[in-house]
């Protein structure tokens, strides 16, 4: 019985102090890192976020530049470089959702592709790492050229890691 009585004052109590959830408001912040997301090797990456009028409004630019002058078993020596554009849809607290899209070129083991990228892809901060952005990207990608044409997914090896400055 004691606890019944203690249950309505915590909860009011909870209620009165609770903090709305806001977006990561990236706007106007450059970032650095690296991601996978363009042919599955590690690629620098820059990243900028246009000002908007709205903190849950990110739209983020991003160039991509990688090569790899040794041959492993999941990649071919060669170069890729790219670029993507991406527009918040859901922001979260500590969690920013994007679709968009992006264009690169890439060549390894001499097959040159252009690749074309639709894609969806999440921004996690966690707490006490506000500036450390861990991302998630999940698409298609389309090659048009040499012998590598066609349409393929990208999931799994779609990550990166971005320190917003």
């Amino acid at each position: 019985m004691r606890l019944r009585t203690l249950a309505a004052p915590a909860a009011l109590l909870f209620a009165t102090t609770a903090t709305p959830a806001a977006a990561k408001d990236l706007r106007s912040r450059f970032g650095i890192g690296f991601n996978t997301f363009f042919d599955g090797s590690s690629n620098l990456a820059a990243r900028y976020v246009v000002p908007s009028g709205s903190p849950a409004v990110n739209i983020v630019i991003e160039g991509n530049f990688g090569f790899s002058t040794t041959q492993t078993l999941q990649v071919e020596e060669g170069i890729s470089a790219g670029g993507r554009l991406l527009y918040s849809v859901v922001a979260e607290d500590n969690m920013n959702f994007y679709v968009g899209g992006g264009a690169g070129y890439t060549n390894r083991g001499a097959v040159e592709t252009v690749r074309l990228q639709p894609t969806v892809a999440m921004d996690f901060f966690f707490f006490g790492l506000e500036n450390l952005g861990f991302t998630a990207a999940y698409g298609l990608n389309v090659d048009v050229g040499g012998t590598s044409t066609g349409v393929s997914t990208h999931s799994a090896p779609s990550a990166g890691l971005t320190y917003w400055f």
